[in-house]
């Protein structure tokens, strides 16, 4: 059984650049960016450019879209170009629509609200996917699998926590 991990934003990390400007709707935010994006950030000489940004939208550097484009040939990308407003220096990421994949098991729990109490993955349905969004849930999560998330790590990418995802619990008859 493979394990999966929810790629999260680091918190630890206070000094990341924050772009502005993308002015997007709660919906529909990928559908409203054009192919290529520039938007302004400030960097102030302390803030460091991670490879995995997640406000105001989830958005990967080159070098973890090189990795993830391989886990995922499906995955829809827009380019974003952050300039430094003082320096002038350009960064490219990448905002990316990772197909959502229909594989939460019974034992996932909800809020009375409709958000994920105890997410729990069916392990079955997940088949050979290695990089994707949770279908049927509110929360847009990005689950990766641990050959994923190994090739991150290997490659010393930054600026995401993995937290392991719960699996369903095999019934032999």
């Amino acid at each position: 059984m493979r394990d999966y991990y929810l790629l999260a934003d680091d918190g630890r990390m206070a000094q990341k650049v924050v772009p502005s400007g993308l002015g997007l709707q709660k919906e529909n935010t990928f559908e409203q960016l054009p192919p290529i994006s520039v938007l302004e950030v400030n960097t102030d000489g302390a803030q460091a450019y991670t490879d995995w940004l997640e406000k105001p939208l989830p958005m990967i550097s080159e070098r973890m879209k090189a990795i993830t484009a391989k886990y995922n040939p499906s995955i829809q990308w827009k380019r974003v170009d952050l300039i430094d407003s003082e320096t002038n220096l350009r960064n490219v990421y990448w905002a990316m629509q990772v197909p959502a994949v229909d594989c939460l098991s019974i034992e996932t729990d909800f809020h009375l609200n409709g958000t994920v109490k105890r997410l729990v993955l069916d392990t079955d349905k997940i088949k050979a996917h290695h990089f994707f969004k949770v279908q049927g849930i509110l929360e847009p999560y990005i689950v990766v699998s641990l050959d994923a998330a190994e090739s991150f790590l290997r490659r010393s990418l930054n600026g995401f926590v993995l937290q392991k995802v719960e699996q369903a619990l095999r019934r032999e008859l």
